[in-house]
């Protein structure tokens, strides 16, 4: 039986094609280690930062000798050189913006302005969104660093979102991403900081973890290269059973030594953690 339906024009997913990139936020309050855990990603790595100059002092001395090359937020014309310099440069294996907050905040600031008089927050929303998307075209693994923001108020829900704009933009970017994790810092009696990352959403936080098929847990020490092996591993379609909680064991260890020294009131337990 002929059909009409021009089948040379459709593209179609090939179902054992992987894809072994990853799209992350990542959200805490100020001094939490979000860009130490962002670092944390594959290298060598790109990063747009809008933060302060000695943002990545300490990113840099914890990850040696990974390649972290970083460059300034200067304004919009900024975002398209980032586009231009990755089409040239494949060997960059991860993209970093840090903070996103900043950036959006910058973009207000030279907004055209909108029909109340203030800026045009729909042209900011455009810009952003329309720049996460365009890195679409690049193997590289994209995670945009945010600060906490409460959403209360007489609409609000009182939970804590990423601080990624307005709601709405707040949607449409999480809908982009496989991962958005908020990272806690843990400090053990001997005093060693452990960063761990909160996948699984709770009453208070706007989390999401859809890379693994929830194979990473509810929690896990903050390491994005090891998310993303166990992530990739856990979805290739000849892996039907992998027992990653022995596999793991490694890290188990370190998360009960992070939650046994938190506070009693952090409502932090490893069941939780595993």
């Amino acid at each position: 039986m002929s059909s009409d339906i021009p089948t040379d024009i459709l593209s179609f997913v090939d179902p054992a094609e992987t894809d072994d990139t990853y799209r992350v936020v990542l959200w805490a309050s100020p001094g939490s280690g979000k860009s130490v855990v962002a670092a944390s990603a594959p290298g060598p790595l790109l990063v747009l930062s809008a933060d302060r100059p000695s943002a990545y002092k300490y990113a840099r001395k914890h990850w040696a000798p990974k390649v972290i090359n970083e460059v300034r937020y200067q304004g919009p014309e900024t975002l398209e050189a980032v586009y231009r310099y990755l089409k040239v440069h494949p060997e960059v294996r991860s993209f970093i913006l840090d903070p996103f907050t900043n950036v959006y905040d910058a973009l207000a600031d030279v907004a055209p302005a909108g029909r109340e008089g203030g800026p045009d927050y729909q042209w900011v929303n455009k810009k952003l969104l329309g720049f996460v998307k365009s890195l679409r075209v690049f193997d590289i693994n994209v995670i945009l660093v945010a600060h906490e923001k409460l959403n209360d108020g007489k609409k609000g829900d009182g939970k804590l979102y990423p601080a990624l704009g307005g709601p709405a933009l707040i949607n449409k970017v999480l809908a982009e991403v496989d991962i958005c994790a908020h990272i806690e810092m843990r400090r053990g009696d001997d005093g060693e900081i452990t960063n761990v990352g909160q996948l699984q959403p709770t009453d208070v936080l706007v989390c999401k973890e859809s890379a693994s098929g929830g194979v990473l847990g509810a929690r896990r020490v903050a390491d994005l290269t090891r998310w993303f092996e166990v992530s990739s591993e856990a979805l290739r379609p000849d892996v039907s059973d992998v027992p990653f909680v022995e596999k793991e064991s490694e890290l188990v260890d370190q998360l009960a030594e992070a939650f046994d020294a938190a506070p009693e009131d952090a409502g932090v337990t490893l069941e939780d953690a595993a």
